[in-house]
């Protein structure tokens, strides 16, 4: 299974690139044939085909999709935050680390809905999907103040984009997907999930700021 997982991630990998990132809102109608199928196929789940489609992308591209992400966080799985964040490293070095973060945190919340706990093998793998971001983030390792502001910022994204994606798609890359339906837990637990990890979050930030 971890192998499968792996595979797809460094299929996604394969995004990351140069260009320069411009802060433009950018509508699906809008977007090149490319991305919008893109889109397309991360609305539908299907993760194999979205991640062939993502190693075709130019640079121009990839721009698109990264202003799409930032102004559509709840058409798209909270992992393209991660995905993009190789991508904008090169213009913004503190804001790839933050969507690393934002892309961590809210596809955690997402894999903790799904019934099958496998899912959460997933987490493993996102490092390899932004390893220059996740080295910067390494050089401000010693900067308590640094990572702290970077966690709160993150978290605070979070609460305040409340619209989200449906979970289902991180329920997709767990055991029972080869055999079932992928299945999420009820909705009336999501809040309950939702409170746990920001609780965790939050205490990781405070053990920073002590």
């Amino acid at each position: 299974m971890k192998s499968k997982i792996i595979t797809f991630a460094l299929a996604l990998s394969l995004l990351a690139g140069t260009g320069v990132f411009i802060s433009t809102q950018v509508k699906a109608a809008s977007l090149s044939p490319k991305v919008q199928q893109l889109i397309d196929f991360s609305e539908k789940n299907e993760a194999s085909e979205a991640a062939n489609l993502l190693a075709q992308l130019s640079t121009k591209e990839k721009d698109e999709l990264a202003n799409y992400i930032e102004f559509n966080s709840d058409k798209v799985p909270p992992v393209y935050f991660i995905i993009m964040a190789d991508h904008i490293y090169k213009s913004d070095k503190d804001k790839a680390a933050l969507w690393y973060y934002i892309g961590k945190f809210r596809s955690y919340q997402d894999t903790l809905m799904c019934k099958d706990k496998t899912t959460q093998s997933q987490l493993e793998v996102y490092p390899m999907l932004a390893p220059k971001t996740l080295k910067y983030v390494a050089t401000k390792v010693n900067d308590k103040a640094y990572i702290a502001n970077l966690m709160q910022k993150a978290l605070d994204w979070d609460i305040a984009h409340p619209q989200r994606v449906n979970p289902i798609w991180a329920c997709y890359h767990g055991i029972s997907a080869f055999m079932n339906k992928p299945e999420l837990l009820p909705e009336s637990e999501y809040t309950v999930i939702q409170t746990k990890v920001r609780n965790e979050i939050k205490e990781s930030i405070n053990k920073y700021r002590n």
